[in-house]
């Protein structure tokens, strides 16, 4: 006797046809619970992680030390003391600067200050150089890197590396863009300064690692996915 295969049921409908029931597949109680789980294990490794990954600290090899002026009065023993175990040309302070005004409004007071402390800790007067370069709208860390990039060239100082000397989750996004800049001519290290407003291995207790720690990681995966250089940019101005 011939069996008939069981015809195949398709979906239900209603009202001639504008409302269909269909089978479909839907998370269990114990699928909710492990995703659940998956979603906490990920933000905790994220909030544990984000700051190391963020504050790379590799320098120290480098033949040229960029310190980013806007730093303000933050400890430079770390960047002193690598300028001592190093064999560094020079140290580049590199600040942007509002046109007009006296030195504090304008904001060469902080990249003054950065150069003097630098003295004070050990690092000779004569190999400090305090670079200024006009403000802009978006990108300003990029536009320093193209600064002193043109003042090297300017000066026909043949560079292999350089470090770039920054605050601490700031520092792998500085790197990035100065890479960028130097275009894969110049190797970029980077040193990561301790940060003072908050702990980095509880940043997440304080305001201020609450505002600045997930900002500069949204702002690298920027940088590294969505900023390209335009021709525009590659044309960076010194101020007097």
């Amino acid at each position: 006797m011939q069996e008939h295969p069981e015809p195949v049921s398709g979906p239900r409908r209603l009202l001639w046809g504008l409302l269909v029931c269909r089978e479909r597949w839907s998370l269990s109680l114990g699928g909710w619970l492990l995703l659940a789980l998956i979603f906490a294990a990920g933000a905790f490794g994220f909030v544990r992680g984000v700051h190391s990954f963020l504050a790379v600290s590799n320098g120290g090899a480098g033949e040229v030390m960029v310190v980013e002026g806007w730093i303000g009065p933050r400890p430079l023993d770390q960047a002193a003391a690598a300028f001592r175990r190093g064999h560094y040309q020079c140290v580049i302070v590199v600040r942007g600067v509002y046109e007009g005004g006296d030195k504090w409004t304008s904001g060469r007071y902080s990249a003054d200050y950065v150069g003097a402390d630098l003295v004070e800790r050990g690092v000779p007067k004569d190999q400090v150089q305090t670079l200024f370069c006009p403000v802009v709208h978006k990108d300003r860390t990029y536009h320093c890197a193209l600064a002193v990039r043109q003042w090297l060239r300017e000066r026909g100082t043949p560079v292999k590396s350089l470090d770039v000397v920054t605050i601490a989750c700031h520092s792998r996004r500085s790197r990035l863009l100065y890479a960028k800049a130097f275009g894969g001519e110049v190797e970029v290290g980077s040193i990561a300064l301790a940060a003072l407003e908050y702990d980095p291995r509880h940043w997440w207790r304080t305001s201020e690692g609450v505002r600045e720690v997930p900002f500069e990681f949204l702002a690298y995966l920027y940088v590294r996915f969505f900023f390209h250089p335009s021709d525009a940019d590659s044309q960076a101005q010194l101020a007097p």
